[in-house]
């Protein structure tokens, strides 16, 4: 049997909007972001609703899953929530840059871990434990998770062993990533899809 697994970024939050590293800091979608919600919800509305939904338990994840799904059970898994930045949550880029911490960690983000917060290769640790721990008797099963999560469940289908900060697949706010899992392999078949979204949503997006 063919499954399907959908991945979705959450909206945009305040913090989004104003270029701070979030992290595992627990911000709501803000008024954009909202709308970007309800957009993916207008385009999901004709499909049939996934056998399973679940999201990242951070409350722009989870809220972002409760618009796009409405009435739909929606359960959390914290496997999903977004890297933990630590010390460097809450300010932006320049602003961490003056942080004598900033470069070692940012030389390779990827095994080392930040100060008071972890690597990605930890983050791909838990995500990748998530995917595999998926029922196989679910045929569409969807994840409403964060840019980290979905950038590190890509580099495992994909193979790709050390991914790189600077050079990652880049996903929008309230984007649609899909992955196709056949006899046991992964196939991607789209990502960053926003169609649904426009200038007015928030998050410009050109065609």
């Amino acid at each position: 049997m063919e499954r399907t697994l959908t991945l979705i970024r959450h909206g945009l939050t305040d913090w989004n909007e104003a270029g701070r590293f979030q992290g595992q800091t627990d911000r709501p979608l803000s008024p954009a972001g909202r709308r970007q919600a309800e957009r993916l919800a207008a385009r999901l509305a004709p499909h049939p609703t996934p056998d399973a939904i679940v999201a990242s338990p951070l409350q722009r994840a989870a809220d972002t899953a409760a618009i796009a799904f409405p009435g739909a059970e929606v359960t959390h898994d914290a496997r999903l929530m977004e890297i933990h930045f630590g010390a460097f949550e809450g300010r932006t880029r320049e602003e961490n840059a003056a942080l004598p911490e900033w470069p070692t960690w940012a030389e390779d983000p990827y095994l080392r871990v930040a100060p008071g917060g972890e690597s990605y290769e930890a983050v791909r640790t838990r995500v990748v434990a998530w995917l595999e721990d998926l029922p196989t008797d679910a045929p569409h099963v969807v994840a409403v998770t964060h840019s980290g999560a979905i950038q590190m469940l890509l580099a495992h289908v994909l193979g790709i062993e050390r991914p790189r900060w600077r050079k990652r697949i880049f996903v929008r706010h309230s984007s649609l990533t899909r992955i196709l899992v056949r006899d046991g392999a992964y196939v991607v078949e789209r990502v960053n899809d926003t169609r649904h979204l426009d200038e007015a949503g928030g998050d410009p997006f050109w065609t």
